[in-house]
């Protein structure tokens, strides 16, 4: 690190859904850069123009928490309104250099920004090069033959693909929320369990029985969650995050739950009885005893 990059500020593009191991590369190579301050540059998710509704992979909060754990030093999230009929050198000039005062601008080799989408990766090295700064762009990080993606990963989760999608992540897709009353159906069957009131925006996984970690009040617990809309026991179509806590006592109502989804077991389904599904969950619970 050079006594003259100690002095300058540094700035990394992009939308970090899911910062995943390809974002985390390009964090990587922010924090290699040198420079004294490292800043995020990003939008407000739910006004970025996507083709059809697109649920995150992450909320904005928990994008900048994670962002932050990387080592950057804030993150800005712009109003994607604002910025969205700009011209590229126009772009440039307000955002990176009036607004952000960047030395060094880093962005992966896919970026795309300007009216229309315009502008890539070498429009980008032009227009800054005019202005005095460096950019620096970050090779696309491969799985196997395949791009490493938000889009990809939304699949795979969707296909109740997870340990696959956490691969790409770098770590156990996660639903937060406040632990609320359900219809005490486990609890009637003896088998107590927690529902979480999750954001509308997160992507909801495949629906199934998943092995998962549950964290609570910063302790990690082994569990067996049930994503769906629970046939056997409901007639609603409402969807539920429900979790069984291994080796668990005591009460979590408005405490927050972050659920840690770590492999599928099986579709949901509806069983013939109460009974039949109790003894399928015990199975669950003795397999997910069993691993690590």
């Amino acid at each position: 690190m050079s006594e003259h990059n100690e002095l300058k500020k540094a700035v990394l593009l992009g939308l970090f859904d899911g910062v995943h191991i390809g974002h985390q590369a390009a964090l990587k190579e922010l924090n290699r850069c040198g420079a004294a301050k490292k800043l995020i540059y990003t939008f407000i998710s739910n006004e970025v123009d996507t083709k059809g509704e697109r649920k995150l992979l992450l909320t904005d909060r928990e994008k900048r928490q994670m962002l932050l754990s990387n080592g950057a030093d804030d993150v800005v999230f712009a109003d994607f309104k604002s910025v969205r009929n700009m011209e590229c050198r126009d772009f440039c000039r307000s955002v990176f250099k009036d607004e952000l005062n960047a030395d060094i601008i880093l962005c992966g080799e896919d970026f795309r920004f300007g009216k229309g989408a315009s502008g890539d990766s070498d429009v980008l090295k032009k227009e800054c090069s005019k202005l005095g700064q460096r950019v620096i762009i970050v090779p696309t990080v491969m799985h196997g033959n395949t791009a490493v993606s938000t889009t990809r990963i939304r699949e795979l989760i969707l296909n109740g693909k997870i340990k696959e999608a956490n691969s790409l992540l770098g770590y156990s897709y996660f639903i937060s929320g406040e632990v609320v009353h359900g219809k005490a159906f486990g609890r009637q069957m003896g088998i107590r369990t927690i529902n979480i009131a999750f954001d509308p925006s997160k992507l909801i996984p495949k629906f199934g029985v998943y092995s998962t970690d549950v964290m609570i009040n910063g302790r990690r617990f082994k569990g067996i969650t049930n994503v769906g809309t629970k046939p056997t026991v409901s007639k609603s179509n409402t969807i539920s995050i429900e979790t069984h806590i291994l080796d668990f006592e005591g009460d979590l109502y408005n405490d927050t739950a972050s659920i840690y989804f770590k492999d599928y077991y099986r579709e949901e389904r509806k069983f013939s009885s109460a009974e039949e599904l109790k003894l399928t969950i015990c199975q669950d619970i003795q397999r997910r005893k069993d691993e690590a």
